[in-house]
């Protein structure tokens, strides 16, 4: 039976969608994060074959949409396709950033600024049909403001520069039992130190009930609107929609801090997969 396969990955995980002729979802399931960017070619095709080997037998492959982090440049874009050529030769491969993911998955064929924010965030502006402007997103060390990776950042210098009130930041230490030299190691010597970071979420996500780290998320997705929403021209005349999960976990703190610099959140989705399907099922 004749398919299409949709991925969306992200650093934490990657979706998988498989549509049949119909347009409905035959089959979906989730593989462990890849950023195409940070991954070798090798560790890619690896990551493929056992995608490749998940898929329902009775089906054929005929295109593939990739949209993938660290999908920023045609070189990585044409890395990607042949690694996916490794596992489906015969497919026709569509490879795109995350970011035109969240666009067609927030708006399809409409104009709009879409955003993700996750263990990473973006930002983008949307004619419909391409992205037609981009403030770079600049990475975990140089931007991803209000992202997963930056709230965990400022968790951990603040409880380690004594600026998390005392409860909080033995509750903190206790919980994780990490050792500064244990989160140094993590950050600058072991892989994904973007992903470590954002582990301590659910610790924010559970104090929110605390003024101070109430206060740190507000301030952080309130940066992410100033630095990046506000950049584009006409903004406060479009739709401004976000997807991703700290969006999602935190959406009426986003929409306080969107609405504390003059703009309206349209909509907020975990994941840009639902609205994927939805676009890729019109456009059969």
């Amino acid at each position: 039976m004749k398919s299409k396969l949709i991925a969306d990955a992200g650093s934490t995980n990657v979706e998988w969608s498989l549509l049949g002729s119909d347009g409905k979802v035959a089959q979906s399931f989730a593989t462990d994060g890849l950023n195409a960017l940070l991954s070798s070619q090798e560790a890619i095709e690896s990551a493929f074959h056992k995608v490749h080997d998940m898929i329902l037998t009775e089906y054929s492959v005929e295109e593939i949409y990739y949209y993938g982090a660290g999908c920023a440049t045609s070189e990585i874009c044409d890395k990607v396709k042949a690694a996916l050529k490794t596992s489906w030769n015969d497919a026709e491969c569509f490879v795109n950033s995350d970011l035109l993911a969240a666009a067609r998955s927030l708006f399809g064929n409409k104009k709009g600024i879409a955003c993700i924010i996750g263990t990473g965030s973006n930002s983008c502006l949307y004619d419909g049909t391409d992205i037609i402007s981009q403030i770079p997103s600049l990475g975990y060390i140089l931007g991803d403001e209000g992202s997963g990776a930056a709230l965990g950042k400022r968790l951990v210098s603040d409880a380690f520069k004594e600026q998390l009130p005392e409860n909080i930041k033995e509750d903190f230490l206790n919980e994780y039992k990490l050792s500064l030299p244990d989160i140094l190691d993590h950050v600058y010597r072991k892989p994904a130190p973007n992903k470590f970071l954002a582990s301590f979420v659910p610790f924010i996500a559970k104090n929110l009930w605390n003024p101070y780290i109430y206060s740190l998320v507000l301030k952080e997705l309130t940066k992410f609107v100033k630095r990046n929403v506000a950049m584009y021209d006409g903004a406060h005349s479009l739709d401004i929609s976000f997807t991703g999960s700290i969006a999602f976990h935190f959406d009426k703190i986003l929409r306080e801090a969107a609405a504390s610099v003059g703009y309206k959140v349209t909509k907020i989705t975990s994941s840009p997969m639902e609205g994927l399907i939805a676009y890729h099922s019109e456009n059969l």
